[in-house]
């Protein structure tokens, strides 16, 4: 008896069935064609999508353009600012220069004509190395001046890397400007100290001059008076110079002369007192300008002076000026050596300065009148310890106690 086959049971593997869902080869099936609607979807997702990326891609743009646009504005205030601070400097390092080239010139101008016998040597040589030296801080500072010049800043460009490129060149402007700035300080810095060696150092040349100039004097004290004080005032031109100069090189040009003129006066005065007795009377005359006060002294000699001389007297006169400090000019007849360094002698001598150092104590009593002046002279010799006739006594007869101790004050 057989058993129906029952088709709708078939298991797969019967024969004559096919399965459309797996291939020949075991294969899984391709996916189904897409519909209109999916690709409709997929184009618009890919558009979205290229369009973010260009909103992006312009966004970064617009941030790179801006931010190009702010990094030039920055470069381009912060050298703005640099360059002019550079050029302030330049400005003044060059007026500093021209100011310094003058005091320079000035320096070598003196060391030029300064007498080196008339002031200490060694502050001559001081004033020449500084010169040297402080012409060389001024070339120095030329160098630095030439080394830059202010860049001309271009017209802001509009694409960024127009912006960016100049952005770079700006800030290269900057550095250079800034460090020319430090060395324009540096240079200026060097001209200040080269500066303050010159005008010290010549000041130091400029104050040895009445020092030097009270030796040269001594050593010409039979000088005229008139010779004695256009030296001193020469001496104190000098002194009174402030800096370096061409002024200052002719005071010390005029200084020179009157020191040719001092020593010329001297020769002059002691060629017209030469003789036998040349040796006492500058001996006189010394002793004279020792108890003269400073009064600066001239001496004439005669054979007779006041109306005395000769062999059996001695006669003296004398003037004086109140005038650049006081001066006076004594006369002594030639008996005065004769009878030098006798007592007589010695005190007409006195009172002759007495009557010369009138000059700087004229208040002390009336010296408008011709009596009170022989008083006034004759007290000054006694006040001075001289007792013997010639202090002027026996002429004028013996002064008021209150003239002696008027005269005993003025030294």
């Amino acid at each position: 008896m057989s058993t129906p086959i029952d088709d709708a049971a078939a298991g797969p593997a019967q024969a004559g069935v096919i399965d459309p869902s797996v291939s020949e080869a075991g294969e899984v099936p391709a996916p189904p064609e897409p519909t209109r609607a999916m690709r409709r979807t997929r184009g618009i997702l890919i558009t979205v999508g290229c369009i973010l990326l260009l909103a992006i891609a312009v966004g970064v743009g617009v941030f790179v353009h801006l931010s190009a646009h702010a990094a030039y504005d920055e470069a381009r205030d912060a050298t703005e600012s640099s360059i002019q601070e550079a050029a302030a400097a330049r400005d003044g390092l060059a007026a500093s220069a021209r100011n310094r080239a003058e005091v320079v010139e000035g320096a070598e101008d003196v060391v030029a004509v300064a007498p080196a016998d008339l002031i200490d040597p060694a502050t001559l040589a001081a004033l020449g190395e500084q010169a040297t030296a402080g012409e060389a801080a001024v070339k120095q500072a030329q160098a630095t001046i030439d080394s830059w010049e202010a860049p001309a800043l271009a017209e802001k460009p509009i694409w960024t890397w127009e912006l960016t490129a100049d952005t770079t060149v700006l800030k290269q402007d900057e550095q250079e400007a800034a460090s020319f700035e430090d060395s324009a300080d540096t240079a200026e810095a060097a001209l200040d100290v080269a500066d303050t060696a010159v005008t010290d150092a010549a000041a130091a040349l400029f104050a040895s001059a009445p020092a030097v100039a009270a030796t040269v004097e001594q050593a010409n004290v039979s000088a005229t008076t008139g010779a004695v004080l256009d030296f001193r005032d020469a001496a104190q031109a000098v002194a009174a110079q402030a800096s370096p100069s061409a002024d200052a090189a002719a005071a010390l040009t005029a200084y020179a002369e009157r020191a040719a003129a001092l020593r010329a006066s001297q020769a002059a005065e002691l060629a017209e007192k030469a003789g036998p007795q040349l040796d006492t009377r500058l001996e006189i005359e010394a002793y004279a300008r020792s108890i003269s006060g400073g009064v600066l002294l001239d001496f004439d000699w005669a054979s007779t002076a006041a109306g005395a001389g000769g062999p059996n007297s001695i006669g003296g006169t004398a003037t004086w000026d109140s005038s650049r400090g006081g001066f006076s000019t004594v006369t002594l007849s030639y008996s005065v050596a004769d009878w030098w360094p006798g007592d007589d002698a010695r005190a007409l001598v006195t009172h002759e300065v007495g009557h010369s150092i009138t000059a700087k104590c004229y208040q002390l009593f009336d010296s408008q009148s011709g009596p009170a002046n022989e008083e006034w002279a004759t007290a000054w010799a006694i006040s001075m310890g001289q007792t013997a006739e010639g202090n002027g006594v026996q002429a004028y007869g013996y002064p008021s106690q209150a003239m002696i101790d008027a005269a005993s004050g003025c030294r």
